[in-house]
């Protein structure tokens, strides 16, 4: 018999992968949505949709109840429902935070504990590394951001809800097909522009979402329980190496500025501003400018690689796989 998998915000990036995954593995797939949800890339008509409402506790007792009735227990949740980009700090501890201890509330209230839950976090809830040290689980949490902080309220919340097994997985960047935070990074240098904040020599990791959905699925299955998992494809590039890698690919030349942490401060509130008037939040803020200005994203991945988690992309593969979806796509020129 198929077991449960319930995939949270599969509307998204992430999700969408992880719903596709959970397909291939041969689950009883459920994508949690809203209403509004993009479906775009939840086709398959092996996927069965729950509406789910986060924010409302009534609703999400009836939304379980009549999940329960129809089909059970879940054996596995997949929490991967937040948002990366926000106006101000509110939505994020709404949504991150506050939507989080909701659901985990719910489910316990109804009796719906799962198997694991496996809560998808990210690598801004411990902050950068410091000095040239990578980023481990032992880490000293300092998230620079509204984002990582709700990230880390949420995590904090977990480790002290008993009866309740769960594993946090917190990755790096995460590019790939569909994507479009590292997508405008690649777009800056099919332009021939190769900007940089303060440094040529950032440290930064990435993991391909296919390569992620792998790392999920692994620990989901093995017997690791209550833990962070720090996920990466084990690589620690510097910022020029990641735009020689675009470059390659793209065969472009560039011109190459490295611009003052100060002045890159002014773009980005200039960038908050035409945001507002457009009524959209720019990839560069002030907010995200923390992240982008810190020295140090690299990224110990011992605790997953124990587990037998073995990347299957370099960062040059899955570059070449994505910026070619992106052509296929009309995204990119090709």
């Amino acid at each position: 018999m198929k077991k449960n998998n319930l995939n949270n915000g599969a509307s998204g990036f992430n999700g969408s992968f992880l719903v596709e995954e959970a397909i291939k593995k041969d689950y009883r797939v459920f994508a949690g949505i809203r209403n509004y949800s993009s479906r775009q890339y939840l086709k398959d008509p092996g996927i069965h949709f729950l509406e789910l409402d986060f924010s409302n506790s009534d609703s999400l007792d009836i939304s379980l109840r009549n999940f329960a009735g129809k089909y059970g227990n879940f054996d596995f949740i997949i929490h991967n429902a937040g948002i990366t980009k926000a106006k101000n700090s509110h939505p994020f501890d709404l949504v991150n935070f506050e939507n989080t201890n909701r659901f985990v509330h719910a489910l316990q209230r109804n009796q719906l504990v799962p198997g694991k839950f496996i809560y998808i976090s990210s690598v801004a809830s411990f902050g950068p590394g410091e000095n040239t040290r990578p980023i481990s689980a032992l880490h000293t949490r300092r998230p620079l951001t509204a984002y990582g902080r709700s990230k880390l309220k949420a995590e904090e919340f977990l480790y002290t809800t008993r009866d309740f097994p769960f594993l946090i997985i917190n990755p790096t960047a995460v590019y790939g097909p569909r994507e479009k935070d590292v997508f405008f990074l690649l777009k800056s240098i099919e332009k021939h522009l190769e900007v940089y904040i303060g440094t040529t020599q950032q440290l930064l990791s990435f993991i391909h979402v296919q390569d992620l959905c792998e790392a999920v699925f692994l620990s989901m299955e093995s017997t690791a329980l209550n833990q962070n998992l720090l996920v990466s494809d084990f690589g620690v590039y510097t910022a020029k190496e990641f735009n020689h890698m675009v470059k390659k690919n793209l065969n472009k030349r560039t011109v190459s500025f490295i611009l003052p942490v100060s002045l890159v401060r002014i773009v980005a509130f200039l960038s908050e501003c035409m945001g507002r008037i457009r009524g959209e939040i720019p990839v560069l803020n002030r907010e995200r400018l923390k992240e982008f200005e810190a020295k140090n994203w690299g990224v110990d991945c011992t605790d997953i690689s124990k587990l037998g988690f073995i990347p299957q992309f370099s960062l040059e593969e899955g570059l070449k796989q994505t910026i070619g979806w992106y052509k296929k796509q009309g995204w990119m020129k090709g």
